[in-house]
Order: structure tokens, then sequence, then C-alpha cells
């Protein structure tokens, strides 16, 4: 019944006849790397399928359809439900089981039909497939990692990042964060992350450049994958947990329950920390556990003064210079520039000693940096806290 669907779909796409306004179709990236408005993605979604309409044998048509499909789907919080915003929006897997009938056996029907499964290694032939035909195909390399990561293949982790360093694709302002986000742990540190943008910088700079090469990085969407949370759990000492059956519309419980498992249950040597780009309630239960420590959160049962430390970090370590200067156009530049504010805690602690040990033109210094990062997000809410806390 559902490839029945799937079909009336897309019949329904190449027949109705509709006429472009003003907007025009744009080739489609991830948008963890280019944020735009989820209404933008759906829009682009409505173009493609005109473009399909036109040529259903292109895989350029093809792969942008179901990335403006994708990309409508990420920024609607993953809801399976997001489709009955647009008759033209469809989910990947079904996608790309069109693609099988319309353009089997190419680079767009392989790589997509690895990407629509998420990052496990289910289809990963055809990723291979894919990477085999077209190893410079922007994105893809991500791709592969998420395979490497998810399959606990090292070695072809280190190998693609070393490949993917070349390409430049990762901006330069987010392999500085994360250089920093690397810099703020203690030795032999467990780092969680959720996202892109917190977690393959990270690991293309230990890949590629061994830089902080003993944290290990954890992606907590990987750890909704049983048998690399098979793993990671064991590895930490942590009891099992099963998840059972997991719904697309129920991530958010799922991470809640990863999250708590591992702080409630790990009693390892090993300091932990999570990044400040997790969402806020996988850690609401757990503030009173949690200490500033640079760009990531210090867990701990017992109370720690981390004043010095950041103070130290933000003299002496953190590389700062990219926050004042970009001598390059960044189409992430959304994404960092939220990113960045989480700066904001560690500069609030350097600002608070500043002040009383009466150093006025280092607090004011340290201010003006976060004025100018709040600034840039565009919100004046925001501003107006930062100025009122750097006060």
């Amino acid at each position: 019944m559902k490839i029945k669907r799937i079909v009336m779909i897309f019949l329904y796409l190449l027949t109705t006849p509709w006429t472009y306004g003003q907007n025009i179709p744009e080739q489609q990236v991830s948008f963890a790397r280019e944020s735009k408005p989820h209404s933008y993605y759906v829009e682009q979604a409505e173009l493609w399928a005109k473009e399909l309409q036109l040529d259903s044998l292109s895989e350029n048509n093809w792969y942008n359809y179901f990335r403006a499909c994708r990309n409508a789907h990420g920024t609607s919080d993953w809801r399976s439900d997001f489709v009955n915003e647009s008759p033209y929006l469809m989910e990947g897997g079904d996608v790309v089981s069109l693609m099988k009938q319309y353009i089997p056996q190419t680079f767009t029907y392989y790589y997509l039909s690895y990407l629509t499964q998420g990052i496990g290694t289910g289809n990963y032939e055809n990723l291979m497939k894919a990477y085999e035909i077209n190893p410079n195909f922007e994105g893809i390399h991500s791709s592969v990692i998420s395979y490497a990561e998810s399959s606990l293949d090292s070695t072809l982790r280190k190998k693609i990042n070393k490949e993917w360093y070349k390409t430049n694709y990762i901006s330069h302002q987010l392999l500085n964060y994360n250089y920093n986000v690397l810099m703020s742990l203690d030795s032999n540190a467990i780092l969680f992350t959720q996202h892109d943008n917190d977690t393959y910088p990270a690991w293309m700079l230990q890949d590629a450049m061994n830089i902080r090469s003993d944290v290990t990085v954890i992606n907590i969407d990987f750890l909704l994958l049983d048998n690399y949370r098979e793993f990671i759990l064991n590895k930490l000492k942590v009891k099992a947990l099963d998840l059972g059956e997991i719904n697309i519309d129920e991530y958010r419980l799922n991470w809640e329950k990863v999250v708590a498992h591992i702080l409630n249950n790990y009693n390892g040597n090993k300091p932990i920390y999570l990044g400040m780009t997790l969402f806020n309630h996988l850690y609401n239960d757990f503030e009173k556990q949690l200490y500033v420590s640079g760009l990531a959160f210090r867990y701990s049962t017992t109370e720690l003064d981390l004043v010095e430390k950041n103070k130290r970090l933000y003299q002496e370590i953190f590389f700062l210079d990219y926050l004042f200067y970009t001598f390059s156009t960044d189409p992430n530049q959304v994404n960092v520039n939220y990113q960045n504010t989480n700066y904001m805690s560690c500069f609030k602690t350097v600002y608070d000693i500043y002040k009383s040990e009466n150093n006025l033109k280092e607090a004011n210094k340290i201010k003006g940096l976060a004025i100018l990062l709040a600034d840039r997000i565009s919100n004046p809410t925001f501003l107006a806290r930062i100025n009122d806390e750097f006060d």
C-alpha cells in the first residue's frame, strides 16, 4: 500500500500544472551548513518538483528535491507529519524509492539511499559505491565518517577525515570553535555532542591534525544505535540501556533517556563534559552538577571551582582572533554566530574576575567582545540581556 501511495504522490507531482512565482530553484545544501527558514525549504521542494516535471531522469533534480525535502524535515524537528504542509513534500525514504525506479545505479541513488537511513550502517554498500564513483562530492565525506563511526571503524574515520580536511569544506570558524572546545577539557575527557557543527569539526581536528586525540567525542545521535550504544556503555562501564522501538517523533525523549542514564550511572575516573551545543532540556535535571569549563560543561557530583581555569583558557589558550576578524564569506555564518554565543558563560566568569581586580581595561575588552557576538545574532532581547549581565 505504501509503494502505491508513493507512486500516486509522484504522479500528482509530475502531472499537476503550476507556474513559478519570482523565486527559482536553488542548489540545496544541508541546513546544518547553511541555515535558512523552514518555509524556504518547503518552497524549494515545490520548485524542484517542477524541475522533475521537466526532467525526471536528472540526477541533479532528484538530489535537490531530496535535499529540499530533507531540510524541510529537519527544520520541522524531524516530525513525520511535516509532509502535510505541502503536497510536494515527501520523506526521504519515499523519494529514494522513486529514484530506484527513475535513476537506479547512479551516484545520486546510491548516495541518498544511504543518507536516508540516517547515521547507521544500513545501505553502507551503496554509500561506498557512491564514494567510489565520486569521492569529491560535497558532503559525502561526512556520510562516510558517520558510517565509520557507527561501525566503530576508527581507521576509516581517520582516513576520510584527512581527505576531507584538504577540501576546506568545514568552516575555519567552526574548526576554531571546536579547537577551543577541545582545549576546554581535561586529559582523557569524554565529551558528549549532538549536532554536525559540534562533532565533525572536532573529529577532523583529532583525525587530520592529531589535536586532543586523548578526548573521546561521542555524538548522542549515535547512541540511539543499539550496537554503538552497547559498545560505548560497555567502554564507559555503564549498565546497558534498552530504548526499545524508536519512533521518529521520539528523538527528544530518547536523547533525554541516554544522557540521564549515563550521568546517573557513570562511576569511571575519566572526566565527563557536555557540549554547550546540547539542547537545554537534555541536562536541565543536572544543572547543579554542571560547571562552566570554557566551551563545555564539566559534570561533577562534587563541587568544583573552575574560575581560574576559565581565566587561563581566555588569556592563554583559546584562539579568539577569528571572533574579531573573518577574511572569507562563510555560508554557515548564521549557525556560526549562534554557536559563538556559547562563549558568554566563560566570558562572564572572566569579566567578573577582572572587575574584582579593578582591571577595567581587560574587563571592558571582554565585555566588548561579548556584545559583539551578541549583536551578530540580531536578537535585541538577547543583546539587552548581555549588556545587563556585563555591567
